[in-house]
C-alpha cells in the first residue's frame, strides 16, 4: 500500500473512533444543484448513485470501492511489513478496509456525517503471529453527496502508520458541454491551522479549470493554475479532471502541483489533492480539497 495518497489519486489508510466534534463554521451539505446541458448517464459498476439525482431528497453515495488491480506499482511498502489487514473506524464502524494483496479498498461513507467535521478515529493494522498496531487519531472529514476527502493523524508522529489521507468519489460520466460553474469548498489536512477556503472555476465549453486557495494563517494566497480538463483512468473508473496542474503564489516563491477529479451525475462536486512549498525545494505541505458547485451559467 503506497503511503502518499494525496498525489496519486488516493491511497488511503483510515480509522475507528470514540466520538468527535465539529466546527461551528461547518458548511451545511444539501443536495447539490443538478442543472446540466446533458442527460445524466448511468455510473460504472463500482459506483453507487442516488436513485434520482434530480430529486432534492436524493440520498448521498454511501459506499465506494477503489480498485487498484490495474496499477502494477500499487503495493504495501516496507513500513507495512508484518501486517495483512488495515481498518479505519469511527465509533466502531469501519470506514475503510483493505486486505494486503487484494489491491482493493472498500469505503463505507456512512461512518462519517455529511459536511466538514473533526472526529476521533482509530486506525488499526493486524497481521500473522498476533501482530497488531493501532492508534487513536484525529480525523478531518469533508463528506459531500458524491465525493469525500479524509485526512487523519496524531499530534505525535512516533510511527509512520499514524497519519494518512485520501479522497473518494463517484466519477462524472458525461460533462456538461457548455457553460461555466464555480465550486466553493475547503482545502485542509489533519492540522486545522492549514485550513483555507477554496474557489475553483470550470469552463465546460473550453474544458479548462483554474482556482484559488485563500490566504490563511500566514500563508499567502495560492493559485491553482489553469489546466485542461481531461479524462483518465482512476481506481473509481474513468474520471474527468485535472492531472498534475501547477500551484503557485503571486511572486513564485511557493510552487507545487494539484490533481482534481469531478464527481456526481452532473459534475456537482470536485475533490482532489495538492502539495506546495518553497520554490525549488521539495514540496512540504500536502492537503486535500473538496468543493461543491453553484448553478452552471452560460
Amino acid at each position: 500500500m503506497q503511503k502518499k495518497l494525496v498525489l496519486s489519486v488516493l491511497i488511503a489508510s483510515l480509522l475507528t473512533a470514540c466520538g468527535g466534534s465539529s466546527d461551528n463554521s461547518n458548511p451545511q451539505i444539501t443536495p447539490p444543484p443538478s442543472n446540466n446541458n446533458n442527460t445524466p448517464q448511468q455510473p460504472g459498476n463500482n459506483q453507487q448513485q442516488p436513485n434520482n439525482p434530480q430529486n432534492p431528497q436524493a440520498e448521498p453515495v454511501k459506499s465506494l470501492t477503489a480498485d487498484y488491480s490495474a496499477d502494477s506499482d500499487y503495493d504495501w511498502k516496507e513500513i507495512y511489513n508484518g501486517y495483512d489487514t488495515f481498518t479505519l473506524k469511527v465509533d466502531g464502524k469501519t470506514l475503510v478496509k483493505e486486505v494486503r494483496g487484494e489491491k482493493k479498498q472498500t469505503v463505507d461513507l456512512t461512518a462519517v456525517p455529511l459536511g466538514f467535521k473533526t472526529l476521533t478515529a482509530e486506525n488499526k493494522y493486524t497481521g500473522s503471529n498476533n501482530a497488531e498496531y493501532k492508534s487513536d487519531v484525529t480525523l478531518r472529514s469533508y463528506r459531500g453527496f458524491y465525493a469525500s476527502a479524509l485526512a487523519y493523524g496524531k499530534d505525535s508522529r512516533a510511527n509512520p502508520l499514524d497519519d494518512d489521507a485520501g479522497y473518494y468519489y463517484s466519477p462524472t460520466v458525461t460533462l456538461p458541454n457548455s457553460g461555466t460553474a464555480i465550486y466553493a469548498g475547503k482545502v485542509f489536512n489533519d492540522h486545522a491551522a492549514n485550513d483555507a477556503d477554496l474557489t475553483y472555476t470550470i469552463n465546460f465549453g473550453q474544458k479548462k479549470g483554474s482556482g484559488t486557495v485563500a490566504a490563511a494563517n500566514g500563508r499567502p494566497e495560492l493559485t491553482l493554475q489553469e489546466k485542461a480538463i481531461t479524462q483518465f483512468a482512476s481506481p473509481f473508473g474513468n474520471t474527468h479532471g485535472v492531472d498534475d496542474g501547477d500551484v503557485k503564489n503571486a511572486d513564485g516563491n511557493i510552487t507545487g502541483s494539484y490533481n482534481l477529479s469531478i464527481a456526481g451525475p452532473n459534475a456537482e462536486e470536485i475533490v482532489g489533492g495538492l502539495n506546495y512549498g518553497p520554490s525549488g525545494n521539495t514540496h512540504e505541505t500536502e492537503q486535500l480539497f473538496y468543493g461543491k458547485r453553484g448553478d452552471i451559467t452560460p
